[in-house]
């Protein structure tokens, strides 16, 4: 096999390498719970690993039921059954795998990312589509898994929130006519190249994503503008290739693949960003930061319960000779019997006490949780009750909360622009043409102030629409003619009484008019007319029309929605 070849299919790009730890750290925060536990993001102390875990009392006793000897044992923490079985976790048994178990974790990342979510799909997004048994047949399930565009494109919003960046494959199943869309997380896409076009724009001209690595065997996909390439690599010389070695093309040892035709000629991939590109493939996010934060809380917690834990319950003190005496089982449990040596002149000849640390850091950690989790909300742009108690004014409020509507508004944004590019990839798959409407507007409405105001907006434009109207009422206005050729543009001014002609392109064609301007087109028409005001017919009127009316169309079908399309 071509090392290059390998290495790209194989390897990973430098930004994928860089920001891995920051994606990982994202969505675990999101997930949550187990996730989160095992991905062990509290700091080990030696004292943590040295402290056995929680510990139980055990006896022997005779046939009378009569306690003839006592022994401590440590309760082991494993997180499955295989590991039980084998003893493979490191840290079993230590009081770091106690305090994983015990920490609580707040998880902001996961409310703050419904809290936007909820915010962009209050209202449904309005599509103008056509209304064929193809689209509606996949508008119902769009990614092969019953998920219909709306519960796609929420969960996709989800992604690119967490992550900063999201991908969307267009593909078409093999005996469907019907294409698919398909979500790629940044950790899934693991290699990528984009190169210029002729055009000078930079477009993506190979892309490599993951899609298994077990045990077994490892699953690349890498798609070209001339190829789908599927790549199977095996973990070791027993493996078995899923398909039959007749269907497949060896390209190193272990290493197989199939390699498919791509029709369309360029790579079916979108990809949508959160809020700002830093660079390809990687976009900023307010939960990057969010994350850390509450990474920083959960460490907080584990010092507070670490701190209850070894300064509410006292470490035994013991000399030597006392231990001795006891045998080695001396304890603190009511009722136990303790052997010390013979006072002498009546004075205590042995150690028997409790010692612990004060308890004067958790009050001090508490606080510090506090302000977090205020700067923390902040951050997000959610109000606290902090904030609210602290508002001088409504007006102060009315300000934040115009920030996190300025940050649904770039999110509509952006989720209008990846669903119709996937929609073109999809119109292409299908050779059908897409309509010259169609359209898809999400919502903007952070409350329901925001609909106030946007229908005032509206009303105003309709206003100064009136005004233009009367203003221009009594112009004529005339459709200038256009020619294929200079000459019949110039022959149209001879007999409208003038000379000359001017140029300019429409949809990438030239077309010709009569006279050098536009100005000299409509001083000749009002010459040959006395009395009558001549001005070019741009369309603006109209447009605004249709523009007023649609926008108003998609006001009153968002405030309610039958079914979740």
């Amino acid at each position: 096999m071509n090392e290059d070849y390998s290495n790209f299919i194989l390897g990973r790009h430098p930004l994928y390498e860089r920001y891995h730890d920051e994606w990982r750290l994202g969505i675990n925060s999101w997930w949550g719970g187990k996730e989160y536990k095992d991905a062990k993001y509290l700091r080990a102390y030696q004292v943590d690993l040295n402290t056995p875990s929680e510990s139980i009392t055990t006896y022997d006793t005779d046939a009378d039921g009569s306690i003839v000897a006592k022994y401590r044992a440590k309760v082991e923490n494993t997180y499955t059954q295989d590991e039980t079985t084998k003893g493979q976790d490191p840290l079993g048994g230590s009081f770091y795998n106690e305090k994983l178990d015990n920490t609580p974790l707040y998880n902001y990342v996961k409310l703050i990312v419904s809290e936007y979510n909820s915010i962009l799909f209050r209202n449904p997004p309005q599509r103008t589509m056509p209304e064929s048994e193809e689209i509606m047949q996949f508008v119902q399930d769009v990614d092969g898994e019953g998920n219909s565009i709306n519960e796609f494109m929420s969960l996709l919003d989800s992604y690119t929130t967490v992550y900063g960046v999201c991908h969307v494959g267009c593909y078409k199943p093999v005996g469907s006519d019907i294409p698919k869309w398909k979500i790629h997380t940044p950790l899934d896409v693991t290699n990528w190249e984009y190169n210029y076009d002729r055009e000078g724009s930079l477009v993506l001209s190979k892309v490599v994503i993951q899609l298994e690595d077990t045990e077994n065997q490892a699953v690349y996909r890498m798609i070209t503008p001339e190829t789908f390439e599927t790549v199977f690599v095996g973990a070791d010389d027993d493996y078995d290739p899923p398909f039959p070695l007749s269907e497949l093309e060896v390209v190193g040892d272990n290493i197989y693949r199939i390699v498919q035709p791509n029709e369309l000629g360029y790579i079916p991939m979108v990809t949508a960003y959160q809020n700002t590109k830093i660079y390809n493939n990687v976009g900023s996010t307010i939960i990057q930061d969010v994350a850390q934060i509450q990474r920083s809380i959960y460490g907080d917690m584990a010092e507070i319960y670490a701190s209850i834990t070894y300064s509410s319950h006292p470490t035994l003190v013991i000399d030597e000779t006392t231990d001795q005496l006891n045998d080695g089982q001396i304890g603190s449990e009511p009722g136990s019997v303790v052997r010390v040596q013979s006072s002498l002149q009546g004075e205590p000849s042995y150690v028997y006490e409790f010692a612990s640390p004060t308890t004067n850091a958790i009050d001090s950690i508490s606080k510090l949780v506090d302000s977090k989790i205020q700067k923390l909300s902040q951050i997000a742009l959610l109000r606290s009750e902090e904030l609210i108690k602290s508002a001088k004014s409504g007006e102060q409020i009315e300000v934040y909360d115009d920030k996190l509507a300025a940050l649904i508004r770039r999110k509509a944004t952006n989720m209008e622009n990846t669903e119709y590019k996937l929609w073109k990839i999809w119109f292409d798959w299908t050779n059908m043409t897409m309509p010259e409407d169609f359209g898809i507007s999400y919502n903007r409405q952070y409350n329901k102030r925001a609909l106030e105001h946007e229908l005032a907006e509206i009303n105003t434009m309709m206003n100064v629409l009136t005004k233009y109207e009367e203003v221009f009422a009594g112009t004529t206005k005339f459709k200038a003619e256009t020619f294929p050729t200079q000459q019949q543009a110039e022959q149209r001014a001879i007999e409208l009484g003038g000379t000359g002609s001017h140029s300019h392109t429409e949809n990438g064609t030239t077309v010709y008019m009569p006279f050098s301007s536009h100005s000299e087109y409509e001083s000749t028409l009002e010459q040959q007319n006395p009395g009558v005001d001549y001005e070019e017919d741009t369309g603006f009127k109209e447009d605004m029309r249709d523009k007023i009316r649609l926008r108003l169309e998609q006001l009153m079908k968002g405030t309610s929605s039958n079914n979740s399309l």
